[in-house]
């Protein structure tokens, strides 16, 4: 039960993988935000301590932490229980654990590193450098790694649920780590200011992306999980019905039980369209200049996983030629009725919700086509050589039917270009681009071409969050 309650911790609230972070990440990102007045700070890189969309965030992240900490303070005292049991049960703890501080790290940068239950009367913690953080996180999913369970594993009886962590969850949130340390050390190296806090840490960043490189491996070699191979299929794999696929490593759940889902849907679908629950709706959608020029709009996974028509209750919406807005028309007479600049994502459309809060599809934490994606882009920039990296690339674009990458001759500039397009094609709305432009270094180059010089704008500053006020006014350890 107590372990079940850090998974339910995930999504327990509005603040976490319920809702508001999803939106804090997109917003954050170059992708854009039509809902620019609750994040249009956000989007503007203005982000204050004050900022309402931060504590909601902060709590449940460290509500989460306690109740990890519990369980893996706890667990091992337990005497009546299978040893093989305990250990999985601990191992799920520290990986959930290590999630969540990768989220705190990532977003926040140093923040209080508590691994031991709160002690009556304890004040709160000063911030710990991320140093300090990253270790517990590498030795929480190391740990996991070993002791977890294979997907849908029995042992003594016991299975391994669907939605569980697994080993090969550990070892891709592992390299995922790995990944992030090592990319923000090169560019650290190279004089991106937002990422001088990675230049405290111990080894090379080349070490870092060997680490990533065979983390990776590991995941590979199980062979529990496989991609599609083919287009209808790799639609297929977003589907409301379809979660915990084989492509899936690590999920929040989802559900169709009052209580027990997320507003995933209405956060990414248009409002009142039949493609989401009732109430609220169409918050996070791309905006026109982050199609026309930060990715590849011609990438047929884009193309297949954006709403191309949708009708709301009295206006149908079309797709314009050069997938960047809807044309609009009036259902009942065909008359026109203007352009809406704003393209939705169809990864999470759930025509079965009948609230905000009872989607039943899943947040895509990992999933298998990002694990060869790292791995392709370690390869390249250890040996400095894009064509590195043309296997793994070339396994997911000829899945969909695409040709091979080719990065024979590129230089590495272009091929970090062509990796974010690979990235943003692959991974679309799925919570990865505000981390993938700060690591890579080049959040202002592209939130300027998303925004424009004003509102696109990014400083040293802007690469993580500020810790919200509540937490500073609060806590008397925090400068």
């Amino acid at each position: 039960a107590a372990l079940t309650a850090v998974y339910a911790s995930l999504k327990s609230g509005n603040g976490y993988y319920r809702q508001l972070y999803l939106s804090n990440l997109f917003g954050a990102s170059d992708q854009g935000t039509p809902n620019a007045g609750r994040h249009g700070s956000f989007r503007r890189g203005t982000i204050e301590s004050t900022d309402p969309n931060l504590p909601p965030v902060w709590i449940e992240i460290y509500a989460s932490i306690r109740d990890a900490n519990n369980v893996i303070a706890n667990v091992p005292e337990i005497t009546d229980i299978d040893e093989s049991l305990k250990l999985r049960i601990v191992g799920e703890a520290r990986f959930l654990r290590a999630l969540n501080y990768f989220n705190l790290v990532r977003c926040f940068g140093e923040v209080p590193l508590r691994t031991e239950p709160v002690k009556p009367g304890e004040v709160g913690l000063p911030k710990s450098p991320i140093a300090d953080i990253y270790k517990v996180i590498i030795d929480d999913l190391t740990y996991a790694a070993e002791y977890c369970w294979g997907f849908n594993e029995v042992r003594n009886g016991k299975v391994n649920n669907i939605g569980r962590v697994t080993k090969a969850s550990a070892h891709a949130l592992l390299a995922k780590v790995y990944l992030q340390i090592a990319a923000s050390k090169r560019t650290a190296s190279e004089g991106i200011a937002g990422n001088a806090r990675y230049n405290g840490m111990s080894g090379t960043f080349q070490s870092y992306y060997q680490l990533c490189k065979e983390q990776c491996d590991k995941v590979l070699d199980q062979s529990n999980y496989k991609l599609v191979n083919s287009l209808v299929d790799w639609i297929s794999i977003f589907d409301a019905r379809n979660g915990n696929n084989l492509e899936m490593l690590f999920e929040i759940q989802g559900s169709s039980i009052v209580g027990q889902g997320t507003a995933i849907s209405n956060l990414f679908t248009p409002r009142e369209a039949g493609l989401s629950g009732g109430g609220f709706g169409g918050t996070n959608a791309f905006i026109p200049a982050f199609i026309n020029n930060n990715i590849d709009r011609n990438d047929i996974r884009f193309q297949n996983s954006i709403i191309r028509q949708y009708q709301d209750l009295t206006t149908t919406y079309v797709l314009n030629a050069n997938s960047n807005a809807y044309i609009r028309t009036i259902t009942a007479t065909g008359a026109p009725n203007g352009t809406l600049t704003r393209v939705f994502t169809s990864k999470y459309i759930d025509r079965e919700a009948t609230t905000e809060y009872t989607s039943q599809q899943n947040w895509h934490v990992i999933r298998l086509a990002d694990v060869y994606l790292m791995r392709a882009e370690a390869l390249a920039e250890m040996s400095l050589d894009p064509s590195s990296a043309n296997t793994d690339l070339s396994i997911l674009r000829n899945r969909v039917g695409m040709a091979n990458f080719d990065g024979t001759g590129m230089t590495m500039p272009i091929f970090r270009r062509a990796l974010l397009n690979e990235r943003s094609a692959e991974l679309s709305a799925e919570g990865h681009r505000f981390f993938d432009l700060t690591r890579m270094g080049v959040y202002d180059e592209y939130c300027r071409a998303a925004y424009g010089n004003a509102d696109g704008a990014r400083q040293a500053e802007d690469y993580t969050w500020p810790i919200p006020l509540i937490e500073t006014s609060a806590n008397p350890n925090i400068n």
